[in-house]
């Protein structure tokens, strides 16, 4: 039983350890079912909402949370398109107070106007120019209306226009390279085995507790059957020589 769980848990270890393709914006196909490729596509999606969480919070460690609470809670990534999935993250995002940006790829000022933008003129703003969606994809990952959002972009605009001026589009291309170099922290995949094998070693220990149980109530029944027989032998007359 012990061997069969230790089979287990390096075949799941060696499925986590996967490597995963490198695009942010394409859309995945979960189409297959077989787990090399749903690893593939849960890299995917872990990296795509990594690197959104992390430009919207500013926050890279606690843009891990957000891949946590998107994709984690989905046990089946087909029902999870790319519009759910930046919805989703989202929602998560703005659960996290906003921090300025650290990174060698962005100057200061681009770093603080960002952190400086309200909430939905931020999102507005970094899926506009900085991923280039379109008004109708912008509005369902933000929830709102086209009008809306067009008023958000129109302050965010004016608001990275005073403080960047001209600059304004290397700025946004400087985000776009920053974002594509992220990668999804060792440190979360890590938690993420260790997390999933204590699961497996938690069900295996269940079931070893159970087969127990069995095997406990199995002997204490034969026990019963074998002492009622005895009894039976014993008060049974026994003939009378002759």
């Amino acid at each position: 039983m012990v061997s069969v769980l230790a089979a287990i848990v390096l075949q799941q270890t060696a499925v986590d350890e996967v490597p995963s393709p490198t695009w942010w914006g394409s859309r995945y196909s979960l189409g297959s079912r077989y787990t090399f490729d749903l690893m593939l596509d849960r890299h995917a999606c872990e990296r795509r909402v990594y690197r959104l969480a992390t430009l919207l919070t500013g926050n890279p460690i606690a843009a891990t949370g957000v891949i946590r609470a998107v994709i984690g809670a989905q046990p089946d990534l087909g029902n999870l398109d790319n519009a759910h999935m930046d919805r989703l993250t989202v929602l998560r995002s703005r659960e996290i107070a906003a921090s300025t940006l650290v990174g060698e790829a962005i100057a200061g000022i681009t770093a603080s106007a960002l952190a400086d933008l309200a909430v939905q003129q931020r999102e507005a703003w970094i899926f506009s120019r900085v991923y280039r969606l379109g008004d109708r994809e912008m509005a369902r990952a933000m929830d709102c209306s086209t009008t809306a959002l067009k008023a958000h972009l129109d302050q965010a605009e004016a608001a990275m226009g005073k403080a960047l001026g001209s600059a304004i589009d290397k700025a946004a291309g400087s985000l776009l390279d920053y974002s594509l170099s992220l990668e999804v922290p060792p440190f979360y995949r890590e938690n993420l085995r260790k997390r999933r094998r204590m699961k497996l070693v938690g069900r295996a220990a269940i079931w070893l507790l159970a087969i127990a149980v069995v095997v406990a109530v199995g002997w204490w029944v034969r026990q019963a059957v074998i002492d009622a027989q005895g009894e039976v032998s014993e008060d049974s007359p026994t003939a009378a020589p002759r």
